[in-house]
């Protein structure tokens, strides 16, 4: 199959990623996720366990634990909101919301992300549309394209 011009466009402006990946939390010396990205999702889902919304200084923050591939972490961050969400299911459900750094490949940036129980799924973290802002084209036959540890 020939590559035109308006092709090599397209392969320069979005970075290609597979049906999952790896996600890393660089603020958290690049803490591993594997994720399934699904564009039927406008937002990004978290699997988080012992969450507690708390006050500091006037605002309301949230903390709670994050286990992959038999490590844990504990984040402590700034609770953005509470929003309703329609999950997989059907079923209504209120989830906090948070900020993160993640990273995807070579790409680094911001998104809001909801806190949910995923304990029965697959991958603990699910990108939605939103998070990927579109700058990637989706192989769905395809996995892991930006390699373990974000290498192409």
């Amino acid at each position: 199959m020939a590559v035109n011009n308006q092709n090599k466009l397209i392969l320069k402006k979005y970075t290609p990623i597979g049906w999952r990946e790896w996600i890393y939390l660089p603020s958290y010396k690049n803490f591993p996720i594997k994720a399934k990205i699904d564009t039927g999702a406008r937002s990004s889902a978290l699997h988080a366990n012992s969450i507690i919304e708390y006050k500091k200084d006037g605002l309301n923050w949230i903390k709670f634990k994050l286990d992959q591939n038999n490590q844990s972490l504990n984040i402590k961050t700034k609770l953005l909101r509470h929003v309703k969400i329609t999950n997989s299911f059907g079923n209504e459900e209120m989830r906090p919301v948070i900020n993160l750094k993640i990273k995807l490949g070579i790409n680094v940036w911001n998104t809001d992300i909801t806190l949910a129980k995923r304990t029965k799924m697959t991958y603990p973290m699910l990108i939605g549309r939103n998070t990927l802002k579109r700058n990637y084209i989706i192989h769905s036959n395809k996995s892991y394209l930006t390699g373990r540890n974000g290498i192409i």
